[in-house]
């Protein structure tokens, strides 16, 4: 059984070096090629798809049509996305999947009096004021939020985070 490293980020098929064994990193682009990050596929049993798939192509029929309606979809999602990436201050990149994630709104945490400000032992300042808001960020491909503070109240922690002179 033969098995072919491919590349999840460059898309690269990397072929091992039988006296060096397999490759840690991509020769190509430095990711590294282990645990979740890595796809092997085993190339010894591609006869027995391609006859299963020459079966399923008279019935599949519809599901290509929706691929097309998809990709499509696609495309003009990734147009939308563009222009929206264009408007945003900052671009934070996902984690999970190195997106650029798309600012999904604000949110005023708080209000109400749900909120109760940790003061800073450096100057007695509340490292956030009672009352701040929170930039939400969704991430396209995986859909995995993250959410960062507003401009001003990163200027209230960093104040208050200061000792006073």
């Amino acid at each position: 059984m033969e098995l072919q490293t491919t590349c999840p980020w460059c898309e690269t098929d990397i072929i091992w070096d039988e006296e060096i064994g397999p490759e840690k990193n991509c020769p190509h682009c430095e990711n590294e090629l282990s645990g979740y990050r890595t796809l092997e596929v085993d190339l010894d049993d591609e006869e027995d798809i391609d006859d299963e798939r020459s079966d399923q192509d008279d019935v599949e029929w519809d599901d290509d049509d929706r691929g097309i309606l998809r990709t499509t979809r696609e495309i003009a999602a990734n147009s939308s996305l563009q222009s929206i990436l264009n408007e945003q201050f900052e671009m934070p990149e996902c984690i999970n999947c190195r997106s650029y994630m798309v600012e999904a709104g604000l949110q005023v945490v708080g209000e109400n009096g749900q909120f109760e400000a940790k003061v800073s032992p450096v100057n007695g300042m509340p490292l956030v004021n009672e009352t701040f808001k929170v930039i939400w960020y969704v991430c396209p491909s995986c859909y995995r939020t993250d959410s960062y503070l507003d401009l001003r109240d990163r200027k209230q922690l960093l104040d208050a985070l200061t000792p006073e002179v």
